[in-house]
């Protein structure tokens, strides 16, 4: 499932207008910060220009850490562009290190205008033609939104609203299966991509909160017959989750010259991969790696003792009660599932020769309903998964902040978009990147 990967991170959150003219003279003056190196001058530059609300949700210390992993992950910035999009600032940016940036603010509309609300999105935005075409504009005071969901020419999937838990929005659009005509359900269960590795992570915080693994370590000392000795003695466990261990994908000619039907285990992926050489020095790169989360996933069956899709099952699926989602082995008949529809050409096609394996992998594959993630990320939020440092951990820092996952291959798209007051989910049976844009656009357009 190679994915176009979308972390929308919300640094600091709040509603409020945009004042167009100071808030461009604020966002250059931000990035002027953080070119700076100095989280001391971040933080001066902070204090004086973020509103009393936004500095309350995080202390100093949490402030320096978040300044930290962003300089360490992407360098300093260079604007590119920079545009008013839908009552936000937005400058597109190329990092030093990595993919470009979206960098959003939101200006408090009175004066002083100072920083309301700040948010990093991982790609070029829709500027980047390799995310397809924008959406139009959504205002939830002008028209609902299954009317909106209605005009979106072909959209097929489901879409799901929540406040505080409650649902107040769900409906499911168009068909699950093509060839036999079913309907879309608002139970119908969809490959979710890449947030499989949401559930990969939280297995591995999981395990480090037992004191059973710790993420600086070197991935031998948890697998220790990994056979490339050398990355099993560089490469660490925090490096395979941040994508930097310098690990490749798994998607290659070579791997396609393969029955992907024949990698029935972990160990299959390992033996097939672990020879190829690093990309970069661990630590001193980004690149996007399926293996990587393939090793973790290795390692979560060493340290528990158990099948990584039974383990996913017991410790993340059932204790939040997500009974509809699981690791299908799709040579056998289930039910309620929505087959992927990729358009070649103008035609549409069933993605089904697509998977790496019969029942996914720890990168990617599993199925989930839209309620089933509306009940992780409450789990997850709500710290009933990880403990308060664990839950921290997986989120970058503050629980609280916005943040859209979302995952996708040809004819699989699923996008989350949260803040633990409002959840969208948007799970749709078609190519990327529709669910990882649309959700971010209701989100915004709610608050």
């Amino acid at each position: 499932m190679k994915i176009a990967r979308s972390l929308f991170l919300l640094l600091f959150l709040a509603a409020s207008a945009l004042a167009q003219a100071p808030g461009e003279q604020r966002a250059r003056d931000w990035v002027r910060a953080y070119n700076s190196g100095s989280a001391e001058q971040m933080e001066a530059f902070v204090l004086a220009n973020y509103t009393p609300e936004i500095l309350g949700r995080r202390d100093a210390a949490g402030r320096r850490t978040m300044y930290e992993q962003l300089w360490q992950r992407h360098g300093k910035l260079t604007v590119d562009r920079i545009a008013a999009e839908g009552g936000e600032l937005t400058l597109g940016v190329t990092p030093e290190r990595g993919p470009a940036l979206t960098i959003r603010f939101r200006i408090e509309p009175a004066a002083p205008h100072r920083i309301a609300g700040l948010g990093i999105d991982i790609g070029g935005g829709d500027d980047d033609g390799r995310r397809g075409p924008a959406l139009p504009p959504l205002d939830l005071k002008k028209e609902s939104l299954d009317d909106y969901l209605r005009k979106l020419d072909g959209f097929s999937g489901t879409v799901l609203v929540a406040k505080d838990g409650n649902v107040q929005f769900e409906k499911a659009y168009g068909p699950a299966s093509r060839r036999y005509e079913v309907p879309n359900k608002v139970t119908t269960r969809y490959n979710l991509g890449s947030i499989t590795k949401d559930f990969t992570k939280v297995a591995i915080g999981q395990l480090a909160q037992a004191g059973k693994l710790k993420v600086d370590a070197p991935i031998g000392t948890y697998l220790p017959n990994y056979p490339n000795k050398e990355i099993a003695q560089k490469v660490t466990v925090q490096q395979l989750i941040d994508h930097t261990s310098g690990l490749g994908d798994i998607f290659t000619p070579r791997f396609f010259q393969r029955n992907p039907m024949q990698f029935t285990t972990l160990q299959h992926f390992i033996d097939f991969f672990a020879a190829e050489p690093l990309k970069f020095e661990p630590g001193k790169g980004e690149a996007y790696s399926n293996y990587g989360y393939i090793v973790l996933g290795a390692i979560i069956e060493a340290l528990s003792g158990e099948n990584y899709f039974d383990y996913i099952q017991k410790h993340v699926f059932d204790p939040v009660k997500m009974t509809g989602s699981g690791f299908f082995d799709l040579r056998e008949p289930v039910g309620d599932l929505a087959t992927g529809h990729t358009n070649r050409d103008g035609v549409w096609r069933e993605n089904t020769t697509a998977r790496p394996s019969p029942r996914g992998i720890p990168a990617g594959g599993s199925y989930s309903s839209a309620r089933d993630l509306l009940l992780f990320d409450r789990a997850l939020r709500a710290k009933k998964l990880l403990n308060d440092e664990w839950t921290r951990w997986w989120f970058g820092g503050d629980p609280d902040t916005d943040g859209t996952w979302a995952g996708g291959s040809p004819g699989v798209n699923a996008s989350i978009s949260s803040n633990g007051t409002w959840t969208v989910v948007v799970l749709t049976n078609l190519d990327p990147p529709l669910a990882e844009k649309l959700s971010p656009q209701i989100f915004r357009a709610l608050r």
